[in-house]
């Protein structure tokens, strides 16, 4: 067996449903969870709706993550608010060098950016880990969408508990962009 044989046989073996699955299990038992160490606010207070309104897609990328993020914004669904993108078989270097410049070359001029989640890069904000623990995934939305509903929790308190570090790390780096190029 050939390495390219290994390779399409390793990626073969994904199984999206039960990636899939394992995701919905987080957002409903901890993402969409008030947690007192964030000032009891669910990591993600707007996840549980997404999933409820049918606005939340999930697909794998098989290829180059940088290529596959560039073709999807120009097949973006608008009705979706956010696609979870599994990326099998990366490591969370790779993965973060990617999505930095692919965020900053290309998709936030585009009213796009994602978030990288990797399984070996821990996540803490306040003492929460918000990492999925299982898959590389990326989080894609528009990058509007994701600056009017970070203003609304900025307003509700939610960033009250974060370190400076946290907020510029997760948060402050896309809002020195103008979401909508002119």
């Amino acid at each position: 067996m050939t390495l390219a044989d290994k390779y399409i046989r390793r990626r073969s073996m994904f199984n999206l449903e039960e990636a899939q699955t394992y995701i919905l299990k987080w957002i409903d038992d901890f993402v969409s969870q008030p947690n007192p160490d964030i000032n009891n606010f669910p990591p993600c207070p707007f996840a549980k709706q997404a999933i409820l309104d049918n606005k939340v897609e999930f697909e794998v990328c098989e290829i180059k993550i940088d290529s596959y993020l560039k073709e999807k914004a120009t097949r973006w669904n608008e009705d979706t608010d956010v696609c979870c993108i599994f990326v099998p078989n990366i490591n969370s270097t790779n993965l973060s060098v990617m999505v930095e410049n692919t965020n900053k070359l290309y998709l936030m001029e585009q009213d796009f950016v994602v978030l990288e989640d990797h399984p070996d890069e821990e996540e803490n904000i306040n003492g929460v880990i918000m990492n999925n623990g299982k898959y590389p995934i990326v989080l894609m939305q528009r990058l509007s969408k994701i600056q009017m509903f970070s203003g609304i929790l900025k307003k509700r308190g939610y960033y009250d508990v974060w370190s400076k570090e946290e907020l510029d790390e997760v948060v402050n780096w896309r809002h020195h962009v103008d979401p909508v190029k002119s």
